[in-house]
């Protein structure tokens, strides 16, 4: 059974997803999530929020996938089994080791692991069943071939609506370094959604919004991903409007049941519509992928102007104005305008901002009751309500197999005896309750007195347990978190990320990261002991290539988290890369007795939150990167490009960003901050050789403070 999921980043939009038809729906907590910036809920709204879906049949998914430090663990395992306790159906993590840790304390509570940990091929899949998750959520990079495999070996979770990440999700680390505010912690400032210049060999070669990335829409294309195995539809959007949220749900729900709304997919162009929307990469780099022309929505076109008089626009279309519809004026497909629906003299008036022109086009951006339009009432559920009243017995209210009764005995009237309608009014006063309420009464006395007061004290007592009869559990009695790994080592290693062999002098380890992994020089090995660099994004063509070659490496060094199962089927050595994000001892004591001895800390912590894991990691210097692209940024005109070199990012405030160009199956990139990382002399250290001739001042990054 296939389920629409739905974002609930507020009470507001968790309602909005249900009303639409969601089969599910993910929240965060306050604490943890992904999206900080979200309303988000705390415990207590959590129990009212996992009730409410409960009443419609919608499971509830909650989100702590942010990376967690040694001093979080025990809040986060409160959290995780107070939420559990509530009823919650998943839980969405990151960090897969330390999924396995919360799976062996917590044994009934489903683990999902999120498109943070970048599981986008058949290894990643194998090692989040094996450390006990239940589901997958694929990067949004994966291709439909691995897609498939996935399918073969673990339940799937794709996205099919929403905003796209211009990094592969878990390694973006630019708002983490430029401003402090960490993508992996639920801060990002989304700097990839500014101006940039990109400039090779002195010349600029593209300029705009230059790595913003369009919407995902995969459209009627779910079909294809329903063949190949997928189980939920993930809508993004958790920042997003209950607009947006409802004509999502409704109009994927109703593609899954064989009827192709149009006037809903206008209704969620209307909602947001960044770059006129992408397939995504599942199905390959299109022209629409970047959305480098305009940012933020784009709407739906309405018209054109037809008309300009003074500061007001007239155009060809059939909508019905209200105050508040807001548009935006497009030439060429940039920005030149902007206009609002005014209510003057009693009738609606477009007046607009701008240096426009006839025959520009109108795009609406906000409908001002959209909502209304698209939704007529909220979703209630039927209950009839059973009533008994005696004189000399109880007062008795019973639904769906719960009872309640008032503690004394129901006197007979000396005047003003209780109602039927009076007690239907009681009934009919939910209050917080989705409920819609039909009274039967089973037997009534109609020469009663109850007050009014004890009528609404018991109707309130009953729907409260009713409510929340399905969802309470019992929580876990957790010892708290004192499972810290003690290591003592004085001895200090160095090894260095390269992808030129020539021109490194003695390190005690060599990680080769060559330019074109189809053509490796092997003659430049000899007395070296170097590991394979694998990048976090390898599909099924790439590992072919890279299988190739292995057995001429010590082993391997990942970037990405699935490299500890491709190491572990391959027999291979396993050096784990920076991009593991190791971030608590948790993660170390796993890969530790699991026989993996090369361990390299998230560049994410403080030196002294690495210090406090007493453990040999290592740490990483000079060139930091920030970003991972696994598309063109240059629109994969394979024919045209003759760009072979590196090249440079570079923003309306000149700062600088250098770019490397890699390739296995096809051509990828990664960006580098335009400063250098200085580590420290007291931990092992890797050591980006990559920008190191380039004269660039050092930084301590994230080493002096850490993130928040």
């Amino acid at each position: 059974m296939c389920e629409i999921l739905a974002p609930a980043g507020s009470k507001e939009n968790l309602i909005s997803a249900i009303n639409a038809g969601a089969d599910a729906v993910y929240l965060g907590l306050t604490d943890f999530s992904a999206r900080k910036t979200a309303d988000n809920f705390t415990l207590e709204d959590l129990k009212y929020a996992v009730a409410y879906a409960k009443t419609f049949g919608v499971k509830v998914y909650v989100t702590v996938n942010t990376l967690i430090k040694d001093s979080e663990i025990d809040r986060l395992l409160n959290d995780i089994n107070v939420a559990y306790s509530c009823g919650v159906d998943a839980f969405i993590l990151q960090d897969v080791f330390l999924g396995r840790y919360i799976k062996d304390l917590m044994p009934d509570i489903c683990l999902h692991l999120s498109t943070q940990a970048g599981v986008c091929n058949e290894y990643g899949a194998k090692l989040a069943k094996s450390m006990g998750f239940s589901r997958v959520i694929l990067a949004r990079e994966t291709k439909l071939s691995d897609i498939k495999a996935v399918c073969n070996i673990i339940e799937t979770e794709v996205f099919i609506q929403g905003a796209l990440c211009t990094s592969f999700s878990g390694h973006c680390y630019f708002s983490s370094f430029v401003g402090g505010n960490s993508g992996n912690r639920g801060f990002c400032k989304q700097p990839c959604r500014k101006e940039y210049s990109i400039e090779y060999d002195g010349k600029t070669v593209k300029d705009g919004y230059s790595i913003s990335l369009s919407d995902l829409s995969v459209k009627e294309d779910i079909s294809i991903l329903k063949d190949l195995g997928v189980k939920s539809f993930k809508i993004e959007g958790r920042l997003r409007s209950k607009e947006y949220v409802y004509s999502a749900v409704k109009y994927y729900k109703g593609l899954l049941n064989g009827n192709n709304d149009k006037k809903l997919y206008n209704a969620l162009q209307v909602a947001f519509n960044r770059g006129n929307y992408t397939k995504g990469l599942a199905f390959g780099q299109t022209e629409t992928f970047i959305s480098d022309k305009v940012q933020n929505n784009l709407g739906l076109k309405v018209g054109s102007v037809s008309k300009i008089i003074g500061d007001e626009l007239k155009f060809d279309n059939k909508l019905s104005l209200v105050a508040g519809d807001s548009f935006k004026i497009i030439r060429n497909g940039y920005e030149v305008g902007n206009a609002t629906t005014l209510i003057v003299n009693g009738k609606p008036v477009v007046k607009f901002k701008g240096k426009i022109k006839l025959g520009d086009a109108v795009h609406l951006t906000k409908k001002a009751n959209l909502y209304e339009l698209l939704l007529k009432t909220d979703l209630k559920k039927q209950i009839t309500v059973s009533v008994f009243l005696k004189s000399g017995s109880p007062l008795e209210f019973s639904c769906n197999g719960i009872s309640v009764k008032t503690d004394d005995l129901i006197e007979s009237a000396k005047s003003s005896p209780v109602t039927k309608n009076d007690v239907i009014l009681a009934l009919n006063k939910t209050d917080i309750y989705p409920f819609s309420v039909e009274a039967q009464f089973k037997y009534f006395d109609n020469n009663c007195f109850v007050a009014k007061s004890v009528l609404n004290k018991l109707r309130v007592k009953l729907y409260e347990k009713l409510f929340y009869r399905e969802t309470l559990k019992k929580p876990y009695n957790i010892a708290k978190y004192n499972d810290f790994y003690k290591y003592s080592s004085t001895q200090k290693t160095t090894a260095v990320l390269t992808d030129n062999l020539k021109t490194e002098s003695d390190f005690d380890d060599y990680i080769y990261f060559p330019k074109d992994y189809n053509n490796i020089d092997f003659s430049l090995f000899k007395d070296k002991r170097i590991w394979l660099y694998l990048p976090c994004y390898l599909d099924s063509n790439d590992i072919k290539i890279i299988e190739k070659s292995l057995n001429k490496f010590y082993g391997v060094y990942g970037d990405g988290v699935w490299a500890y199962q491709f190491a572990k089927e391959k027999g291979l050595n396993l050096f784990a890369g920076v991009g593991f994000n190791v971030f608590n001892s948790v993660d170390i004591k796993f890969l530790q007795s699991n026989g993996v001895n090369f361990i390299s800390v998230s560049k994410e912590l403080s030196l002294n939150e690495i210090k406090s894991l007493n453990y040999p990691l290592y740490v990483l210097s000079g060139a930091t990167e920030i970003m991972d692209l696994v598309y063109c940024p240059f629109g994969k005109n394979c024919k045209n490009c003759k760009i072979n070199g590196d090249f440079t990012l570079v923003d309306r405030d000149n700062r600088r960003f250098a770019v490397k160009k890699y390739k296995i199956s096809e051509c990828r990139f990664k960006v580098y901050n335009n400063a250098l990382l200085k580590g420290s002399r007291e931990f092992n250290e890797i050591i980006d050789n990559y920008l190191l001739n380039d004269n660039l001042i050092e930084t301590f990054g994230n080493y002096k403070k850490g993130i928040k």
